[in-house]
């Protein structure tokens, strides 16, 4: 979905006006403020005057007219008008938030309808009049000139009910999304958790950008390149994460489209045994709603894992793996603002990183930099509340006391980290097996292989139009008795007449049933050379003597002629097909035996060939007598 409609980043709002088709016709809004995100789409509203949503009220200004008659053409009992300055919101926004009540209707009246402000008297702005059924007018007397309180006012006059209306996205009927928690040990790290993000950074985040350039393709590199190195993968997904990078590599300073990339990334060529995860299967990481945790969870346990590894393998650079998680959050992590944020903790501290160490100390404190400022945030999940990381359960001697002040134990708290982290602390409990995972695998490229190859033959156009139109005149011509062979096949002296492939999986099917060779769709077009010899041995060869000595009637001369102008051969091409009566001219025939298997313009190019070989030949002879010539006067001079 985010794919089709061009999503980067979240949150992005796109207006699409009333009917549109395409993905493309939405109108995106940068801005990120409450309050202009609601103008924006206000604005957008009001402007479709032709086409407007059905269930909008009308958000232009009311005219005179329309309230003299709004009575007679409404069944409201109640009109709602609301005086405001031309850049107010307030009257629109009431309006919009008595959508799904019914009964009342608010209108807004501009200042500059100066025949309305006169008739009710209006002296300030904003204020409010009631209309009623009965011809009754009153001003809105109000503790405070503001949305909320026109709202509540309008919402409890007597007879305005809300409807029941069902919204797009939304149900009358609650839906219980409690996920089942699955059994866990919270002093390990489970292996599912970590392929789960590495499947949703690669096929989702990563696919929301359909070309991959430039600083872009650098950091996706380089992000394989540590998971290449530290990531504790087993076998497949080692071999699939290697494939991976150096692929990638091979595209440097190229433009890459994540359709190539996906094809890499799912085997598509199945040379190797290469497979990763194609669902999410979250188990640590599990949230108690299927909108809390998961990925952004497995993210960081994945950045942990990275740093950890980095130390235990000996890796020089402590920069290597803190660069390459920087790089991917700014060009790939969905969350804008917490890529943002963590760019500006990257900015202000990484720096100051001097060995492997302090890259594992670095991410841990990061890390409870953010779970700071998101605790109480309406993303953290009640049952999983943002702390600071480890908790006393996990690492009882990761705080001591200092001056009756608790404080991290920064060396056990370093301890913890290496010891959480290691390989030796990973369970593959609910991971699926990668032998099952690469059968499946398989057969969803086997399938979709099936399914482009029908969608090929239905859309190609030569295969659709040939068999409508020459099957059915070579059908009328062909004999009822055709000659059978012992086996009641026909002769071989008959040659198939096929016309249209359907597809390949019917002619490979067709073929096994039946052994009558196709000169023409097979191996004069695959084998060209091995054909009359490969053919005489199988008895099946067009022989010169058959075709000479066989009577008309054997013939179906239309339908021959129909084949060869398929071939793009004229009939006269080919000695013996067409049978003449009267006397044979051998002569002619004999020269239509030596072109077989050309067409004129083979034989005008073999022809102008000789000629030109002839005039090269007679050049260079009088070319060398006249020299001769020379040289002997030169010899010999007449005295």
């Amino acid at each position: 979905m985010c794919n089709s409609f061009g999503i980067q980043g979240y949150p992005t709002v796109q207006f699409f006006n009333t009917f549109s088709k395409q993905p493309s016709d939405g109108i995106r809004l940068y801005d990120r403020n409450p309050d202009m995100m609601k103008r924006f789409l206000i604005d957008k509203l009001e402007a479709q005057k032709e086409s407007p949503p059905p269930a909008c009220p009308p958000l232009e200004p009311i005219s005179a007219p329309e309230i003299d008659y709004f009575f007679e053409n409404n069944d409201e009992s109640f009109l709602t008008l609301i005086f405001e300055e031309h850049s107010s919101y307030m009257a629109r926004e009431v309006a919009l938030d008595m959508v799904q009540y019914q009964g009342v209707s608010v209108r807004r009246v501009l200042k500059e309808q100066a025949d309305l402000v006169e008739r009710f008297n209006v002296s300030s702005l904003p204020s409010g009049f009631l209309l009623c059924r009965n011809g009754s007018i009153s001003k809105i007397r109000l503790k405070e000139e503001c949305r909320e309180e026109y709202t509540k006012f309008v919402r409890s006059l007597p007879g305005v009910k809300r409807t029941i209306t069902n919204l797009i996205g939304w149900s009358a009927n609650p839906v219980d999304d409690a996920v089942v928690q699955k059994t866990v040990n919270s002093s390990a790290i489970y292996i599912a958790d970590l392929e789960s993000s590495l499947h949703y950074s690669l096929r989702v985040e990563v696919a929301r950008f359909s070309v991959l350039t430039g600083d872009r393709l650098k950091a996706l590199t380089m992000y394989l390149s540590v998971l290449k190195k530290y990531f504790p993968a087993r076998p497949y997904l080692r071999t699939l994460l290697s494939s991976l990078h150096s692929w990638l590599y091979r595209q440097r300073g190229k433009i890459v489209t994540y359709t190539d990339f996906a094809d890499v990334l799912n085997n598509k060529d199945q040379k190797q045994k290469a497979v990763l995860t194609p669902n999410v299967n979250f188990v640590w990481c599990q949230g108690s709603k299927p909108e809390f945790r998961g990925y952004p969870c497995s993210v960081w346990t994945l950045f942990h894992m990275l740093t950890v590894r980095a130390a235990e393998l000996g890796s020089s650079n402590p920069h290597e793996v803190l660069k390459a998680m920087c790089s991917y959050v700014r060009f790939f992590f969905g969350c804008r603002d917490c890529a943002e944020h963590f760019e500006k903790m990257a900015a202000e501290s990484m720096n100051s990183v001097r060995n492997m160490d302090d890259a594992i100390r670095w991410l841990w404190l990061s890390h409870n930099r953010v779970n700071k400022r998101l605790a109480g945030d309406a993303t953290e999940d009640p049952h999983f509340p943002k702390i600071q990381w480890p908790s006393k359960e996990l690492c009882p001697d990761c705080r001591k006391m200092i001056n009756n002040e608790t404080t991290w134990d920064t060396p056990a708290v370093l301890n913890f980290m290496k010891k959480r982290f290691s390989e030796n602390n990973l369970l593959y409990d609910y991971a699926e097996d990668e032998a099952v995972l690469l059968e499946k695998q398989n057969k969803r490229a086997g399938g979709q292989r099936t399914k482009r190859m029908a969608e090929d033959d239905q859309t190609d156009p030569e295969k659709q139009t040939v068999i409508q139109t020459i099957i059915p005149a070579i059908k009328a011509q062909e004999p009822e008795d055709r000659p059978t062979d012992s086996k009641g096949k026909p002769s071989s002296r008959h040659r198939a007449t096929i016309i249209k492939m359907k597809s390949f999986t019917a002619i490979q099917n067709e073929r096994e049933e039946d052994d009558i060779v196709d000169l023409d769709n097979s191996e004069l077009h695959y084998f060209p050379r091995r054909t009359l010899q490969d053919s005489n041995k199988n008895g099946y060869a067009i022989q010169s003597e058959l075709m000479l000595d066989l009577p008309d009637s054997d013939f179906d001369q239309e339908a021959v002629r129909l084949r060869l102008l398929k071939r793009g051969v004229d009939a006269n091409s080919l000695i013996g097909v067409v049978a003449e009566t009267g006397e044979v001219n051998w002569k002619g025939r004999w020269v239509k035996m030596l072109e077989v298997g050309f067409s004129r313009l083979d034989i005008s190019i073999c022809v102008f060939l000789y000629f030109l070989t002839s005039m090269c030949l007679l050049g260079m002879y009088l070319f060398l007598s006249f020299r001769s010539r020379f040289r002997q006067r030169c010899l010999y001079p007449q005295l």
